[in-house]
């Protein structure tokens, strides 16, 4: 990432600092392009990038001051971006898998060019909407599943020269889906549908178009359907960071509850070697996906106390990124085939400190339990 050569022109048009637009260039996989962001567009990145990915003792990047506190001429304003940016672009490797980062660099999950209309904001929801016509099932964890008759709200439309897979929202799952699975709504019903409603009916198109388009207006956010019950958070499966935002928790419930258990009743032979009965596991999964915390201390689970370990090895088994993640199994791997223990603890040391911060706090709690433990 660099600020492009033509801002130098840009930055002598006499404008504040929070009122330029930077022209930002992106390389990867051998391609180059330019996003155009403002000000606050940068704080927004730094703060995704620090919730999600980076600790500012191993990233090094000084957070963004308020617009309304900057005192510095442009000129220094955009010399503090540049700097930014050559840090960023020295430690982002393979590790940005922050959606919204990536969307501010305008990279889908794969590392191509994510087209954007030149004209919309980054968080535009949509440029259209279309009706399924060919169903298809997400084979990546970036894809949507789509059935015959769902309506999507699609994002990015590229053209068919440059790329097949659109990008689009189904419920609150946003992912890419083949372009040719879906027909756009323009004012008139998609010609699938046409074929199979009778003529009387369609000459009200224009108010089935609008109904349509007040339905997906009207729809409930996702913290109403919360409040109201509908809509429950998953707790295993789902990515620990995204996780710990949603709940508000510094570390998962389901690890309080079953290391508070263990540490209480858990001084048996295998604690987390020997497997509980399988029953009772998927009995306190469902507890805990629920949304409830169950009460470990009932008899079935006392005396089954192996259920409560295999239910924290579970947690971590499914996690999307694992613990120590996948962006750093390299340098993990590297730090434990150094040649002394001391250079193993001090390679491995360091790995560690350039773990996304909700992964670092529980590999560090992991580690605290594991020397009490000992001691």
């Amino acid at each position: 990432l660099s600020l492009s050569e033509e801002q130098n022109e840009v930055t002598k048009n006499g404008c504040e600092s929070k009122e330029l637009v930077y022209l930002v260039q992106i390389a990867c996989q051998g391609k180059s392009w330019i996003v155009k962001r403002s000000y606050e567009d940068f704080r927004v990145l730094d703060k995704h990038l620090h919730l999600c990915i980076y600790d500012r003792r191993f990233s090094q990047l000084s957070e963004l001051p308020r617009s309304d506190t900057l005192k510095d001429s442009p000129e220094s304003v955009t010399q503090m971006l540049m700097a930014y940016l050559s840090r960023l672009s020295a430690i982002a490797g393979n590790k940005i898998n922050c959606g919204p980062a990536l969307t501010w660099m305008e990279i889908d999950n794969k590392g191509n060019h994510l087209l954007v209309h030149e004209e919309s904001s980054i968080n535009t929801p949509a440029v259209g909407a279309a009706h399924v016509i060919k169903r298809y099932t997400a084979r990546a964890p970036d894809e949507l599943t789509l059935e015959v008759g769902d309506i999507v709200s699609v994002i990015d439309m590229p053209p068919k020269v440059l790329s097949t897979w659109w990008r689009g929202k189904h419920g609150f799952q946003v992912g890419l889906f083949p372009g040719h699975c879906v027909e756009l709504i323009n004012q008139k019903v998609p010609q699938s549908v046409t074929n199979s409603v009778p003529k009387p009916v369609s000459k009200k198109h224009g108010k089935l178009i609008t109904f349509l388009r007040t339905f997906m207006k009207s729809r409930p956010t996702k913290q109403k359907l919360k409040q109201r019950g509908i809509l429950k958070e998953r707790v295993f499966g789902c990515d620990l960071g995204e996780h710990l935002l949603n709940s508000g928790f510094e570390v998962p419930q389901v690890l309080q509850s079953c290391t508070a258990f263990i540490e209480r009743y858990g001084i048996v032979d295998g604690i987390y070697r020997l497997s509980g009965v399988a029953s009772n596991i998927q009995r306190l999964r469902h507890e805990f996906d629920s949304e409830h915390v169950p009460d470990l201390t009932k008899e079935p689970y006392v005396q089954d106390i192996h259920s409560v370990g295999s239910l924290c090895k579970l947690y971590f088994r499914e996690l999307p990124n694992p613990l120590l993640t996948y962006q750093l199994y390299e340098k993990f791997s590297d730090a434990v085939s150094a040649a002394t223990d001391e250079e193993r603890l001090i390679k491995i040391h360091d790995v560690i400190q350039q773990l996304p911060p909700p992964h670092y706090r529980l590999a560090i709690l992991g580690e605290y339990q594991a020397e009490a433990e000992t001691n």
